[in-house]
Order: C-alpha cells, then sequence, then structure tokens
C-alpha cells in the first residue's frame, strides 16, 4: 500500500506507466497484427490435425504479440519502470535516513 502511494506519486512513474496504454492508431495496430497473423496462419498452415493446426497458430500469435509488445516498448522514451521504481525507493529511504520518518502525501517531489 505504501509502496503504491509512493508510486502513484511520483511524475516520472505515471508517465513511465502512461505510456503502455493503447492511445494511438499505432498502438491498436500493434494489437490488431498478432490477431490478424493468428486468423491467416489458421488458414494457411499446411497441417492436416486440426488441433495441431490451432495450437500452431496459437503459438504464432503468441510470438507475434510478443514481437509487438518488444516494438511498443522501443518506441517508450522513459527509462525501465524497475529504475523508476528504484530511485523512488531510494530517495523514500534517504528521506527515512534523514528525517526519521516516512515520506508523506503532502511532500514535494
Amino acid at each position: 500500500m505504501h509502496k503504491h502511494r509512493l508510486l502513484m506519486e511520483d511524475r516520472e512513474y505515471k508517465e513511465a506507466v502512461g505510456t503502455y496504454e493503447m492511445k494511438s492508431g499505432a498502438d491498436w495496430l500493434l494489437f490488431g497484427i498478432p490477431v490478424a497473423a493468428g486468423i491467416v496462419s489458421v488458414e494457411y498452415i499446411p497441417i492436416t490435425h486440426e488441433l495441431l493446426r490451432w495450437i500452431v497458430s496459437i503459438l504464432i500469435t503468441v510470438v507475434v504479440f510478443v514481437a509487438c509488445v518488444y516494438v511498443k516498448s522501443l518506441s517508450n522514451p522513459h527509462r525501465a519502470i524497475s529504475d523508476i521504481e528504484a530511485d523512488v525507493k531510494r530517495r523514500a529511504y534517504q528521506k527515512y535516513l534523514d528525517t526519521g520518518e516516512l515520506p508523506s502525501s503532502s511532500s514535494p517531489k
């Protein structure tokens, strides 16, 4: 609870998390590409067993989705969220060492 409050008060963290939202047409396109790849692959995979064809199609969809998420992460101008979290925790701990109290909601950034 305290960790979540500290992170949500940090401007850089909120901006970085906001970049993962689907806001533009390119974001929706990156979501649609795996769906289209899955649908097309079901029709054109030269496997006679129906169940095996569906399994291969699902694997293709997952791989294409992972590739699209990777492309989306490359377009993110912010640092990694784990790095931002570590900085927020470090600043909170340093404030605790300096003042003896935990950061409050009204603390300036």
